[in-house]
């Protein structure tokens, strides 16, 4: 089977089951997850953004609600059309009438986004205030809507801290772990995912081979031919 006719096996099979796991395709298709990786861009897949961002489907069989996501009937997976959960919690802060807290965000994802929320630098636009004990994330980079934001806080709140504060900082255990993934990558090219998977977890670096597909996906890591 030629490239082209395992992309096309793979639409196929997606179309079917709607979503599937990567190392059910992997298995299915006799791929390594580099490879895999590829075959997934080059079909322009959907990644979840829960269960570990395990699951993939096909832009266009996924219908996606006015809160921008979609669940898949058979997998209970969760997808966005942004792309991701960063993505995903900055979309709903930004066009929010009164800003949103991790628990808000929560209820709206159907997952946690407290890592969310490290994720996001001050540079992309987050801010935060207290109101009732709560932090609360408004869209920083546009005066006029953040201002409007904290009125409208301020109508539904009982209290309110003093001070805007900026996002917490960014998640450096990820940060650190990703560096790892990396540098084990470069420095063993020709090794399977299984032993790059059992090397990173000799480390101090516990993976799977998910984290490992979504480490390819992420940062467009290509097979060497």
């Amino acid at each position: 089977m030629n490239r082209d006719q395992k992309l096309q096996s793979i639409k196929e099979y997606l179309k079917k089951s709607q979503c599937a796991r990567g190392t059910e395709l992997a298995s299915k298709f006799s791929l390594g997850l580099r490879r895999l990786s590829d075959y997934l861009r080059a079909i322009n897949c959907l990644t979840s953004y829960s269960h570990r961002r395990s699951f993939y489907t096909l832009r266009e069989i996924a219908h996606f609600d006015n809160q921008r996501i979609w669940r898949c009937p058979r997998k209970s997976a969760l997808f966005s059309d942004l792309g991701s959960l960063d993505a995903l919690v900055e979309w709903h802060i930004r066009n929010s009438p009164a800003g949103l807290t991790c628990r808000e965000l929560s209820e709206i994802t159907k997952v946690r986004v407290d890592c969310q929320i490290r994720h996001i630098s001050k540079q992309r636009g987050l801010i935060r205030q207290k109101f009732d004990s709560e932090y609360v994330y408004f869209y920083k980079e546009n005066e006029k809507l953040l201002q409007k934001q904290r009125a409208q806080r301020r109508k539904i709140s009982s209290t309110a801290g003093p001070d805007l504060e900026t996002t917490i900082e960014k998640d450096i255990a990820s940060l650190r772990r990703d560096f790892q993934m990396a540098l084990v990558l470069l420095n063993h090219p020709k090794e399977s995912a299984a032993s790059i998977v059992s090397r990173l977890g000799k480390m101090g670096y516990p993976i799977t081979k998910e984290d490992l597909l979504d480490f390819f996906l992420r940062y467009d890591v290509k097979k060497n031919r």
